[in-house]
């Protein structure tokens, strides 16, 4: 039995396929359809995967509702980032994706929700660029300001239909590859804030070299740069010669424990 959309207070989340109507003309219809259903499918995945509900296709991507402001810019992100994985797969069939988030009241009717918040969102979406992540000022008041999550501001825009303007943030992401010797990487982006972090960690390592252990957690919401900082760690640690090594927990309940290790 399907779940009943949640009402109320909802963060709406929209993908849409940037130039669905190009790719169309330029492969044909059947298989330009498919890579639409494959990039569905990716996002699907990472709807389930944050307890999201999807609440419709909409031709050239999903709606979906989450009942949770943080769990709604996490999907949004693991979106992106599976998109990105399947184009380096793929690159002569790459798919660009932008993503709208907008919070608010919304009224259920059937299967589909509706309002100012969602309609708002879509609009959100519309002044996305490819690849990016747009959320409204609802959606970082709702994180709060404990948020560790990365929102740039850009500005109020007009949004087509409603009289005022809203605010707009982009929820950093960051891409990971596979780098040299197998060990994954992120884009060579440059590497910029969270300095006082990584000097700590360099001292931490100096301490490892030395021949002292230790253990160090770096925690924080998804989109932050989490991976990217452990990761400039990882290319500090190689360039000194020194083994490291890189584990990963399964994105699942009831994942046995030590996982990575074993």
């Amino acid at each position: 039995m399907a779940q009943e959309l949640p009402e109320g207070t909802v963060t709406v989340l929209f993908t849409d396929v940037e130039g669905s109507t190009d790719l169309t003309i330029r492969l044909g219809d059947e298989a330009a359809r498919d890579m639409l259903r494959a990039c569905d499918e990716l996002a699907r995945q990472q709807v389930t995967r944050h307890r999201g509900q999807e609440v419709k296709h909409t031709g050239d991507g999903l709606m979906v509702a989450f009942t949770s402001a943080r769990r709604a810019v996490a999907c949004a992100v693991d979106i992106q980032r599976a998109i990105a994985s399947r184009n380096r797969r793929e690159p002569e069939r790459a798919i660009r994706v932008r993503i709208g988030l907008n919070t608010g009241e919304v009224i259920r009717e059937e299967e589909d929700l509706f309002g100012a918040t969602v309609n708002a969102a879509k609009r959100i979406t519309d002044h996305a660029g490819a690849g990016e992540i747009l959320a409204s000022e609802s959606v970082k008041v709702i994180l709060g300001a404990a948020s560790t999550v990365e929102l740039e501001d850009r500005g109020e825009a007009e949004l087509k239909g409603f009289t005022q303007p809203v605010r707009l943030h982009r929820v950093a992401w960051e891409e990971e590859t596979a780098g040299p010797a197998g060990l994954p990487l992120l884009e060579r982006t440059p590497f910029v804030g969270r300095e006082s972090e990584l000097a700590k960690l360099r001292r931490l390592l100096d301490q490892a070299v030395a021949g002292q252990g230790g253990l160090v957690m770096i925690g924080g919401e998804a989109g932050v740069g989490k991976t990217r900082l452990a990761k400039e760690l990882l290319l500090e640690a190689r360039r000194r010669g020194v083994l490291t090594w890189t584990g990963h927990c399964y994105a699942m309940e009831g994942a046995p424990p030590y996982i990575p290790f074993v």
